[in-house]
């Protein structure tokens, strides 16, 4: 994983897409059209509730009663068991994670350090393995913690290696291109570096360069060069390799 998103600039993008793998697969589809009983939802609160004490749990109902049905505790007349809410700081990075499970909307939003809270819903839920998730989820946080603390060790040293790998592409072109009589220019283009080489009057030759193959071009380019000139030599007429304008020397 490091390998595939180690270009962009900093951790926040790694310690997302950790997070957001694991907590949007804690919400399980159900089969389309069926809600969770209302047997379901008591048994899911009670396991919550018993398990972890500390967190907010409420039954969720749907009903003509007036107020707020997500944070009412007591029932009124007409109200029906729909679902449930679970809200739980998770005791470790100013983590929180809050549940939604009801037969409106199954949608789980998640707070943590180092990264923006992000939310997920589903259309259905298989309310009994949701709640599976959540206690593994809540059980295993500190080694998720400490996965992720891991993860950002390795990225911060490959991204260490390889800044040190793009000084040296630098410096072997400058000290290369010191012993050479052509202007040019070296743009960094994020993911490569463009070494644009000027050959004469709108002529220009450009050789991409990159931490895994500079240290064999570079050597060569010098003979690259001699070669494209006098092929131009040769040349009945004039032939542009690339045309350019505001070359820069470094």
């Amino acid at each position: 994983m490091i390998s595939r998103i180690l270009k962009k600039e900093s951790f926040e993008t790694v310690a997302r897409w950790y997070w957001e793998k694991r907590v949007c697969g804690l919400l399980v589809p159900g089969k389309r059209g069926c809600a969770p009983s209302e047997g379901e939802v008591l048994c899911a609160y009670n396991e919550m509730k018993s398990h972890y004490p500390g967190c907010k749990c409420n039954v969720v109902r749907s009903g003509k009663s007036q107020g707020d049905a997500f944070q009412r505790d007591m029932f009124q007349q007409g109200d029906k068991i729909c679902g449930i809410r679970i809200v739980t700081d998770l005791n470790a990075a100013n983590s929180s994670i809050e549940f939604i499970l009801a037969d409106s909307l199954y949608y789980v939003h998640f707070k943590t350090d180092g990264i923006d809270s992000f939310s997920h819903r589903v259309d259905t839920c298989d309310l009994l393995q949701t709640i599976k998730n959540i206690k593994n989820f809540i059980d295993n946080f500190p080694a998720h913690l400490t996965a992720l603390e891991n993860e950002k060790v390795e990225f911060e040293k490959k991204a260490k290696l390889k800044e040190i790998s793009r000084l040296s592409l630098k410096t072997c072109v400058a000290q290369m291109m010191s012993q050479l009589s052509h202007e040019w220019n070296l743009a960094d283009k994020g993911k490569y570096f463009l070494l644009q080489i000027e050959l004469g009057k709108k002529r220009m030759i450009e050789i991409s360069l990159n931490d895994k193959n500079f240290t064999k071009r570079i050597p060569a380019i010098p003979n690259v060069l001699k070669s494209v000139e006098g092929l131009l030599e040769t040349m009945p007429f004039p032939v542009d390799i690339s045309m350019t304008k505001g070359i820069l020397k470094l």
